[in-house]
């Protein structure tokens, strides 16, 4: 009856004005509408429309500067080496800033075309449009023409999201509802307290409750697309009997690269490579019985003085194996332990790396480690075939070189989307060097794999893996 009262005097009203007039909430007012419109007492109209909706990114940008224009400014005139390009906007802006022929790369280094040098200074039609949908002075109906590409392209970079509305409006009453509202007949459509105290519902009747009419839309509660991949990849590993250990994420470079038997002058260790850091600079490696084993293999081996200074380099780790060295090194008496003894981790691990859709300066990485008697690739590979299947895709492997495994091999994957085998990982056979000074009379298997990548392979909808740390609402309940 409030809703029929609030359109008596043959007004047409839309769904939010009833509400402010009536004052109940909108899933009563669904309801009213819905069994109203079937008694043929109001007409409703369903209007579709396009709603936009501004990511956390999204709305930072509009508030400050798009990333591409961010590191037009800091080239100016000049020239940057890309190694020198660390700040996590900066890396987002090289690769936008590339594909609208901002920049030029060549030698390593980073250059302004002249489309961006005239472009310093000046916004983006794409930041203006980012700036009227933050304020709220646009919708997707009133995007001009020149505005409309600049709106696909924020779509695209996940800055802003548009969907489909159906929305109620334009609604008003009929003769019937007229009638009905004037020749009311005491129907009850709600019971409250005062009215079963009192007994005034005694001797009326009450309205009847569809339970197909449509409510406002609930948003459940979702688990992120690459949690929910951590925890899978957890599950595999625990149900074939691994025991999940864990490690500190700044290290000396000694556990991420000596122990690994990687030379000290090799690229891997180079600052283009590694992230180092200024405090603490250096970290003291307090076993000095491991240190000078380690060093004896690698003068051997090597034949190059092995440097106490550069094995205690402080730096966050760059995989995830530094965690199963520790272990492996730290392992008192691994005859205790029933053979074959069956470790992995998962965390993050941070390279300087250019970004593209498969590369991320700070990613997620799974490290496993078998140790035990005449173990061979062949367990390897059924292993990791078996952790793999258990995901939902096959792999398969390519022999290739890391200074760690003798004989080593490369864990790929199909990538549909792109048409090409993409690698996951590094796997193999650990050198015989490395568990010599571990101090070790055993077969050691390892792997380092992505798990970013995993998610590449296993959803369609997710293009870059940069994706996965879009931390926009939006996104998430539409994964």
């Amino acid at each position: 009856m409030a809703v029929l009262g609030a359109l008596k005097a043959g007004r047409t009203l839309d769904f939010d004005e009833i509400l402010r007039e009536t004052g109940i909430n909108k899933d009563s007012l669904f309801w009213a509408l819905e069994n109203l419109s079937k008694e043929g007492m109001v007409n409703v109209e369903r209007i579709n429309k396009d709603e936009m909706e501004i990511s956390d990114e999204g709305r930072d940008y509009a508030e400050s500067e798009m990333p591409e224009m961010l590191l037009a400014r800091r080239i100016g005139k000049g020239k940057i080496e890309i190694g020198k390009i660390s700040e996590q906007r900066e890396r987002i802006g090289l690769q936008w800033a590339k594909a609208k022929g901002l920049i030029t790369i060549g030698n390593g280094t980073v250059e302004l075309t002249q489309k961006g040098r005239e472009g310093i200074g000046k916004e983006s039609v794409e930041k203006i449009v980012l700036g009227k949908i933050a304020r709220g002075d646009i919708g997707a109906a009133g995007i001009e023409r020149s505005e409309k590409e600049a709106l696909e392209n924020l779509v695209k970079r996940k800055l802003v999201s548009i969907r489909k509305k159906t929305i109620i409006g334009n609604i008003s009453i009929t003769d019937a509802g007229m009638k009905a509202s004037t020749t009311a007949n005491g129907e009850i459509d709600r019971v409250n307290r005062k009215m079963i105290m009192d007994r005034s519902w005694v001797g009326k009747s009450f309205k009847k409750y569809d339970v197909k009419v449509g409510v406002e839309e609930a948003q459940a509660a979702k688990m992120h697309p690459l949690r929910e991949t951590i925890n899978n990849v957890k599950d595999a590993y625990l149900g074939m009997g691994f025991t999940e250990i864990s490690g500190p994420i700044v290290e000396p470079s000694f556990w991420v690269h000596d122990t690994l038997f990687i030379p000290q002058d090799h690229p891997a260790r180079d600052v283009q490579d590694t992230f180092y850091l200024e405090n603490p600079e250096r970290m003291t490696v307090r076993n000095r019985d491991i240190m000078r084993a380690v060093s004896r293999e690698h003068e051997r081996a090597w034949r190059d003085e092995w440097r106490t200074d550069v094995a205690e380099r402080a730096m966050l780790r760059t995989h995830m194996t530094s965690v199963s060295a520790r272990f492996l090194y730290d392992l008192k008496d691994y005859k205790e332990y029933e053979l074959p003894i069956k470790i992995f981790s998962v965390g993050r691990v941070f390279r300087n790396e250019s970004i593209d859709y498969r590369h991320l300066a700070d990613f997620y990485q799974t490290d496993g480690m078998i140790i035990g008697n005449g173990l061979t690739l062949a367990n390897l590979f059924d292993t990791l075939t078996k952790i793999f299947g258990s995901l939902g895709f096959g792999v398969r492997f390519m022999p290739t070189y890391f200074p760690f495994v003798e004989p080593g091999v490369e864990v790929q994957a199909y990538y549909k989307e792109k048409k090409e085998w993409l690698e996951l990982g590094g796997a193999g056979v650990l050198r015989n060097e490395i568990v010599k000074a571990a101090g070790k009379k055993a077969s050691v298997l390892a792997w380092g794999l992505g798990i970013e990548r995993m998610l590449l392979m296993k959803d369609s909808r997710i293009k870059t893996i940069s994706e996965l740390y879009n931390n926009g609402v939006g996104w998430s309940r539409k994964m």
